[in-house]
């Protein structure tokens, strides 16, 4: 079984996403992020709260937001 570091570096490969990107949206220092994507660190629940909408696909922002 996967660990969710190991999905989230899946999408972000896979969907062309910086990982710099990913830890601005979650709220987390590269520093941080890069240690929990080696599993050294952990995120704080509020940040798996984040990672989780960002797999749903909250990051992206819909053509109505993008015009205004």
């Amino acid at each position: 079984m996967e660990t969710l570091s190991q999905v989230v570096e899946k999408y972000l490969e896979a969907n062309g996403i910086e990982d710099r990107f990913f830890a601005d949206f979650i709220g987390c220092g590269r520093t941080k992020c890069s240690l929990w994507f080696k599993g050294k660190k952990r995120l704080t629940p509020e940040q798996l709260r984040k990672t989780h909408e960002f797999l749903a696909g909250k990051h992206l922002k819909s053509l109505d937001e993008i015009m205004k």
